[in-house]
């Protein structure tokens, strides 16, 4: 908060609501709050649990609630009801179901405040007139404040007490009903909001496009009860269960690993680089034992003279028989042996420091390019994985595979196959250095060797399950974070920060647990090496002692490498441990890079197809996956070239299921879909998706500016992307509601007033787009995907409600645009308001996957069928009964 004051009633702590003791007497909590976004937030969990939020289960309130909210026909209509499991982000539900189960949340929680942001935009008419009257002035609304954001003041106007009205950043409006109606401030309002027909319409019940039938809304409002629906004794589970390998790790991930990183060339001259170095290790050590044992005999050649000298004193010899025995010796020049040997030991020194350092320096280089293979192939994968796939699996698995598994791959694996290798080397010489005290030694580390790989597989059978876990443990962190920041919005309006804090805490628990087990693991091993270890160095030792004739710079190099035994082998030992529990992160990821993706194959369109944008679909049969029924049953109908299609139809009657097969995110399982004569399903899946065009009920947007979201590949100039965004209403509306009515955004800086207004940024075209396009609302994130439709022009666009989340006035200017726009365009427009779409060139009336009816508005209105039944209930027959004929005529 920049300036002012906000006072808003305290929430109690959760812990002093006493949640679990709540009744019927006690329910509402006059301070507590409960908020519902724009952007509807739903948890992966069942519609149940995302209705009670953590609550105590009321069935009563409950059953009232899902009543109140029109959902007893949607719970109806799928398999498992209530227990359904929900996607993340609610993304196998519709957007008016979506809706409807966050409001729900809201209605069931124990809130005395509720704020609602827009829900009516993404509900038909009439299912808004039965929330409007049951649900937010019904039973369980009374006595709680509710704040409601809406275009539909008509509607909301009978049971309004209180009324604000914004623009430019701050209030232009406020005060009672009463008072705002006798100043007529109020009309005013309303004509702004909407035009009179659409204000009667909000006031006569309009009731249009429904997902509900206006049966089963009386239906909720009288009876609360749900049927059963008979299912399994467990819920179908929307999202699977991370799967883990079992046993060892397969060797076709060490053969893709090690190929990704070289091949066996670059891992043969990898084997020749640290057989140099160790021998070089080996070959310094035997020289320092050579530089012993000559020093050692120069000493003894010493003695052996003083010995004489002394015995020739004794036995009388004369001076001149000494000298003659001292001239016949060779003179001992220590310096010139110093020199010779230091040369040559730090040369040794020098040569295998350098190529020690360099074979770490080549492992490293494999490492990262076996890194880079597999990240280029993981993320080739994972974007061309069918929908389905991307549906049904967490974000959070897809981000522990590139974050945590790949961070095991750049920085771990490459030191434990140096390492080890360095430990495995230094072990055979070791074993090289035991045979020349004497033979035995082989024969003992071999011994000693067997018992270690017995310990190593035992730790091996505990610790590589216990590695898996870690690693799928990790996943829920990711998911649990990345969907609370997603609902933080929701979570502090519930003010269940607390909850989703303690369950983090709660899966950093999981994971911490199988951290701790590993590493009890790894002291379990390393105990039992270092024994094994010892008993080597003692035994070798004893050896020593016991040996014949061994000399002590022979027993020096012995017991050197003897005593490096118990290091080596315990490093050994668990970098080869490691090297198999590491590897299981390049098997998790391995395991995603050969997945069957969508297809790649298919031939190239002519270049500027399509040209005419004539499609045709014949017998279409589409389903979600293989063991789930049909969604589409044999659809047939054609549109011709620039005509203007709309479709329609209740939840679940097949229509997005159209668009998405339409893109072939949907594969057909029988029957075709052409366009211009190329049937799709053989047409290269980039060159079909480049050339048509979609707007979703949900926008997409991505994190960039205005003109890198316009357009994204830089085609197309400054100019043209402004116009775009006057034709969807951005500039001229955004200046309208917003204070922004200047061209340019230095001139509206400069003629800024001491009232602080809003700054529209689609008047600069680098103003910042966050990710997500969240520092928009949802109706200027929809604007601006019509808005890059526009710019690309394609001969074949799809709308899917694209302007749910506008307000009503600027909605038929939208409408208006598009009918200009796109003249020379095929458009097929998903609708749920029917005067979007009435005066269309033909509608398509989809019934339980097929085609109920297919013809002009007129035709359809002759027939006396399900079209014509929808606009007899919309509230506004007359209305389009006179587009329909008026445009026939």
């Amino acid at each position: 908060m920049l300036e002012g004051t906000l006072y808003v009633p305290r929430s109690p702590p959760l812990f002093d609501r006493h949640d679990d003791k709540a009744n019927k007497d006690n329910w509402i909590i006059p301070k507590a709050i409960a908020y519902v976004a724009q952007i509807p937030w739903i948890e992966n969990a069942s519609i149940k649990d995302n209705i009670t939020f953590g609550l105590p289960f009321d069935e009563d309130r409950y059953r009232k609630t899902v009543g109140v909210c029109a959902l007893t026909k949607d719970l109806e209509m799928l398999t498992d009801g209530e227990n359904t499991e929900i996607g993340a982000n609610g993304i196998n539900l519709s957007g008016g179901q979506k809706w409807r189960v966050t409001l729900a949340r809201a209605i069931y929680s124990r809130a005395g405040i509720l704020v609602l942001d827009d829900i009516f935009s993404a509900v038909d008419a009439h299912v808004g007139r039965h929330i409007f009257d049951k649900c937010l002035n019904g039973e369980l609304a009374a006595g709680r404040t509710r704040i409601l954001v809406t275009h539909h003041v008509a509607l909301c106007e009978p049971k309004t007490k209180y009324l604000v009205e914004l623009g430019d950043g701050r209030v232009l409006n406020a005060g009672l009903l009463s008072e705002l109606r006798e100043e007529g401030t109020l009309e005013r309002i309303k004509s702004k909001e909407q035009r009179p027909e659409e204000i009667e319409a909000d006031e006569a019940n309009t009731a249009v496009n429904s997902d509900i039938d206006g049966d089963s809304l009386e239906a909720n409002s009288e009876d609360s009860t749900l049927k059963k629906v008979p299912s399994k004794s467990t819920a179908r589970k929307f999202v699977e269960e991370e799967t883990r390998e079992q046993g060892a790790v397969h060797k076709r991930v060490y053969l893709t690993y090690l190929n990704d990183s070289g091949g066996w060339l670059y891992w043969a001259f990898a084997v020749f680089i640290f057989t140099v170095v160790q021998t070089f290790s080996f070959g310094r050590s035997w020289w320092l034992r050579i530089w012993t044992g000559n020093s050692q005999h120069q000493e003894l050649h010493t003695q052996v003279f003083n010995a004489s000298r002394e015995h020739g004193f004794a036995y009388g010899m004369s001076v001149q028989q000494t000298s003659i025995h001292t001239m016949a010796a060779p003179p001992v020049k220590v310096d010139d042996n110093l020199v010779f040997y230091l040369g040559i030991y730090v040369a040794l020194a020098v040569v295998s420091s350098i190529v020690g350092t360099l074979k770490y320096l080549y492992v490293y280089l494999g490492s990262i390019r076996a890194s880079r293979q597999l990240f280029a192939k993981l993320n080739f994968t994972i974007l061309r994985m069918p929908i389905r796939w991307l549906d049904t699996v967490p974000v959070g698995r897809i981000l522990n595979r590139y974050t945590a598994d790949f961070n095991i791959i750049d920085s771990q694996l490459a030191n434990s196959l140096s390492f080890g290798a360095g430990s495995l080397l230094s072990l055979i010489s070791i074993n090289i250095a035991g045979l020349f005290v004497t033979p035995y030694t082989v024969l003992l580390s071999v011994i000693l060797l067997a018992i270690s790989f017995y310990y190593a597989l035992a730790y091996l059978d505990g610790a590589r399950p216990v590695k898996r876990l870690e690693s799928t443990a990790k996943s829920p962190v990711f998911e649990q974070f990345g969907s609370a920041l997603a609902g933080v919005a929701t979570i502090r309006g519930f003010n269940k920060a607390e909850v989703y804090i303690k369950r983090m805490y709660e899966r950093l628990d999981n994971y911490s647990v199988m951290i701790w087990h590993l590493w009890l693991f790894n002291r379990w091993l390393g105990w039992r090496m270092a024994i094994v270890g010892s008993f080597f160095a003692i035994v070798v030792s004893i050896l020593v002692l016991v040996t014949p004739g061994i000399d002590s710079a022979l027993a020096g190099f012995a017991l050197g490498f003897a005593l490096d035994f118990a290091s080596s082998v315990m490093w050994t030992v668990r970098l080869y441990a490691n090297i198999e529990l590491n590897m299981n992160a390049a098997e998790r990821i391995i395991e995603y890079t050969e997945l069957e993706t969508e297809p790649l194959d298919g031939k190239k369109p002519p270049a500027a197809w399509p040209t005419q944008g004539r499609v045709e679909v014949e017998d279409l049969v589409v389903g979600y996956a293989a063991d789930l029924p049909p969604v589409l049953k044999g659809l047939t109908f054609s549109v011709e070239s620039n005509e203007r299609v709309g479709v329609v139809g209740r939840t679940g009657a097949g229509k997005s299921s159209l668009t998405l097969a339409l893109f072939r995110f949907l594969e057909a399982r029988s029957g075709s879909i052409h366009i211009d004569g190329q049937d799709i399903s053989k047409i290269n899946l980039h060159d079909l998706r480049s050339r048509l065009a979609i707007i979703p009920q949900d926008p997409v947007l991505f994190s960039g500016t205005v003109r890198s979201n316009l357009d994204p590949f830089d085609k197309h100039t400054d100019a043209e992307l402004r116009e775009a965004l006057d034709r969807v209403h951005l500039l001229t509306h955004s200046a309208s509601t917003s204070g922004a009515a200047t061209p340019t955004a230095e001139s509206s800086s400069s003629s800024a007033t001491s009232t602080p207004k809003n700054t529209n940024i689609f008047n600069n075209l680098s103003s910042h787009i966050s990710e997500g396009g969240l520092n928009l609302s949802q109706g200027q994130r929809q604007l601006l995907c019509l808005a890059r439709a526009i710019v690309s022009r394609p001969r074949v666009m799809v709308l899917d409600e694209a302007t749910s989340a506008v307000d009503m006035h600027t909605d038929g200017l939208i409408q208006r645009s598009i009918r200009e726009e796109f003249t020379v365009s095929t458009l097929i427009v998903i609708a749920h308001r029917l005067s979007t779409i009435v005066d269309f060139d033909r509608i398509l009336v989809l019934s339980d996957g097929q085609v109920a009816e297919y013809g002009t508005p007129k035709e359809l209105w002759e027939k006396d069928g399900i079209f014509r039944g929808m606009c007899e209930e919309s509230g506004e027959k007359e209305k389009l009964r006179e587009v329909v004929f008026g445009k026939s005529l």
